[in-house]
């Protein structure tokens, strides 16, 4: 079984459109984001204003496609990707996109969390089930996830492959927060 988790050497913004503003997503500052100790930043922070329009005033990130992982083929059958996040999010940050990319598309299941980590509704008050919190350091998949994919070695060898990332504010509690990601990495579990 391999751990080794294999860091991004090329990232790359893609700007996506904000359908609840009208607007394009919040940029990044990626610098050199591919270094353990650099990390991009969003180029101004994520917010949500309280009212009775709140809906209009939810933002986003715009994605950040990390590829080229040097995964070397080892023409083993692949039972498992898992990526791992570190970042700091504020606990109002939500995931948007945590999805796997191949040859400049989209691909398998966005394994995005669903959890509000305010965990409340302003509406309702409900605040069951609780679930957990999404934290400044997560481990998204499984050694046996495949994301909705039918992968080969020869696939996730490819520098096409990666995962592509984006965040959005929180849609319940009024707040402003820069989002900035430490590290990411990429491990393959072989069968």
């Amino acid at each position: 079984m391999n751990t080794q988790f294999y860091n991004p050497t090329v990232i790359i913004e893609h700007t996506i459109f904000n359908e609840v503003t009208g607007h394009d997503s919040i940029g990044w500052d990626v610098g050199n984001a591919i270094s353990q100790n650099n990390y991009a930043t969003s180029k101004q922070p994520l917010y949500t204003i309280s009212g009775l329009w709140m809906e209009k005033f939810l933002s986003n990130t715009s994605e950040l496609w990390c590829t080229n992982l040097n995964i070397p083929d080892n023409n083993l059958p692949v039972t498992g990707i898992q990526f791992f996040l570190d970042m700091h999010r504020f606990s109002r940050i939500e995931d948007l996109r945590i999805q796997l990319i191949l040859n400049n598309e989209l691909i398998g299941d966005n394994q995005a969390s669903p959890v509000d980590p305010v965990q409340s509704n302003m509406y309702t008050g409900d605040n069951s089930p609780l679930l957990p919190i999404i934290g400044d350091a997560n481990l998204y998949g499984e050694v046996n996830n495949m994301w909705g994919t039918s992968l080969t070695s020869e696939d996730i060898a490819n520098p096409s492959f990666g995962i592509a990332i984006s965040f959005r504010s929180n849609q319940v509690y009024p707040h402003r927060d820069l989002v900035i990601v430490n590290q990411i990495g990429v491990s393959i579990t072989y069968g």
